[in-house]
């Protein structure tokens, strides 16, 4: 069997990204010919997106070519394009999909089965699905005709390698199991593996998705912004400042030239006129009522059975359905 790997962790990385690796060392030593597409960085929380203005750029990297920081010594990047590792700049997994079934590897054969992941961290509740870049990249293989298969390890905890390797034993087992009774009513599975030393005489149990809801406002906090001194500025633009063109300092403007490092007194450069308040924000995550959730979900959903030790097994399909019933005209109130 051909398969294609995706992810969104990127490039093999003992703090960000330790699982790929492995999986594919246990999917060839199975037998399987593997084609890897992954992005350049880390993509996660991203979904299915695809960045349509950015131009992507494929790297084909031998992968004993990786360092432990995800980058990979450029002197001996390939010239053919002969390995079967690819890194793609600007890549997101749904586009690692997209190219690595339809324009990476034309001169291996057809690819049987899109494996995404496995993500460092479970992915498990409607939130994790629907959010999750390793779940994208196997919808991503639904929306092009293929079987596509979602694999998280459950840890973002570092990892012995005798219990990498355990997990990505059985993973490779189950995908197996699955492509060969694959449910025809099935577009991908969801697949968690709980990152423990007995993993493979635990249990794997099909389960449903547990359903979860933002409580509050959780991803995002205020970021505090230094100002640059209203004394230091002339006509909005810091003196002195030696990379500015047309009177606009780069480092701290956007892409109309208006500067943006958070001061609501600071001026375009136009007239002396001010920018409206600005406020800003970063990826600040407080899981923490999440995590409360998941430890208190019901028996046989996916959070309660990857938390209890045992491999949950999701059938998905790829689609938000309608709701029945809700069909023909709406009567508007006049």
């Amino acid at each position: 069997m051909h398969i294609l790997v995706v992810n969104d962790d990127g490039p093999p990385n003992t703090r960000l990204s330790p699982y790929i690796r492995p999986l594919v060392n246990e999917l060839e030593k199975a037998g399987h010919q593997v084609s890897v597409a992954i992005p350049a960085a880390s993509r996660s929380w991203i979904g299915k997106a695809h960045i349509i203005e950015a131009s992507l750029t494929a790297h084909y990297v031998h992968p004993d070519w990786f360092r432990g920081d995800g980058s990979w010594d450029e002197s001996y990047e390939s010239e053919e394009n002969n390995t079967p590792w690819v890194v793609i700049e600007n890549g997101t997994p749904a586009s690692c999909t997209q190219l690595g079934l339809h324009n990476l590897f034309t001169d291996r054969p057809p690819i049987d089965l899109v494996i995404s992941g496995p993500n460092h961290g479970r992915n498990a509740s409607t939130i994790y699905n629907l959010s999750s870049g390793t779940v994208g990249g196997a919808l991503e293989a639904v929306f092009c005709g293929k079987r596509g298969i979602a694999i998280s390890f459950g840890s973002k905890d570092p990892q012995p390698d005798d219990i990498i390797q355990a997990a990505a034993r059985l993973a490779v087992r189950v995908v197996l199991h699955l492509h060969t009774v694959w449910d025809e009513r099935v577009e991908l599975y969801n697949i968690n593996v709980p990152m423990r030393l007995d993993v493979e005489s635990r249990p794997v149990l099909y389960t449903r998705t547990l359903p979860y809801y933002w409580s509050r406002g959780c991803l995002y906090a205020e970021a505090e912004v230094q100002s640059t001194p209203k004394s230091k500025l002339m006509n909005g633009v810091p003196n002195g400042v030696p990379n500015g063109v047309n009177g606009v300092d780069h480092e701290h403007a956007d892409v109309n030239g208006v500067l943006t490092n958070g001061s609501s007194e600071h001026c375009n450069g136009v007239n002396g006129h001010s920018n409206p308040k600005q406020r800003h924000f970063k990826w600040s995550a407080d899981l923490s009522d999440m995590k409360k959730r998941l430890q208190e979900s019901e028996e046989g959903t996916d959070a309660h059975t990857v938390l209890n030790g045992s491999t949950s097994v999701t059938a998905l399909r790829a689609n938000f359905w309608h709701v029945p019933g809700l069909e023909g005209p709406l009567y508007l109130d006049q």
